[in-house]
């Protein structure tokens, strides 16, 4: 009887850590980015729908974010890593387009989700007049915040998705946006020291 009391604050321990680490999976408040939110509890071929819809919204706001760096930095390797990911993720949003009107006979919405819209344009709008190292560090803050909501989206189609192909896609962008997120963390360190 002893041994099992002792058991059992370990087990409630262990899932509050659990619960807490999946509350505050994004957002360090502990509310999920809007997309995600909005993913959670959807199944089948609505999962895939929405986030087939959500995904190419937010590659294209993505793709705004990384276009800004032609203009604003000085470094070849941001313009580089900028250019390469919006090919990357132009590929992806074809793909997906193509997926939507061949498995749901449905083309991408201009915005698939009005509040992640709302905070992509307040995002959008701190790189206003920001140039050269202060544009650099803006990118590397807020890319890999963006990047990040890309993966957990990109990890809940690993698990719910229908299609095989949309889980294989999904594990591939996951994989490639985790790397991104590390070499924008390295350019981060190298460029202007420990965060």
């Amino acid at each position: 009887m002893h041994r099992k009391i002792k058991t059992i604050p370990t087990l409630v321990a262990a899932l509050i850590v659990v619960t807490a680490s999946s509350g505050f999976a994004h957002n360090p408040g502990g509310k999920p980015d809007p997309m995600n939110a909005s993913l959670e509890s959807l199944k089948g071929a609505e999962f895939e729908q929405s986030f087939l819809q959500q995904m190419i919204q937010h590659h294209r706001s993505g793709i705004d974010m990384a276009k800004l760096a032609s203009a604003q930095t000085k470094r070849t390797e941001l313009r580089d890593f900028a250019s390469k990911m919006i090919a990357m993720q132009q590929q992806e949003i074809e793909k997906m387009s193509g997926w939507l009107k061949s498995w749901y006979n449905a083309s991408p919405k201009e915005v698939a989700n009005e509040a992640a819209n709302k905070e992509m344009k307040m995002h959008m709008s701190m790189f206003s007049g920001k140039r050269d190292a202060d544009f650099d560090k803006a990118f590397l803050t807020m890319m890999p915040q963006h990047h990040h909501a890309g993966v957990e989206m990109a990890e809940q189609a690993e698990k719910k998705a229908t299609h095989p192909e949309l889980k294989e896609f999904a594990a591939k962008m996951a994989t490639d946006q985790q790397n991104e997120i590390r070499e924008m963390k390295v350019c981060a360190q190298a460029w202007f020291g420990p965060a």
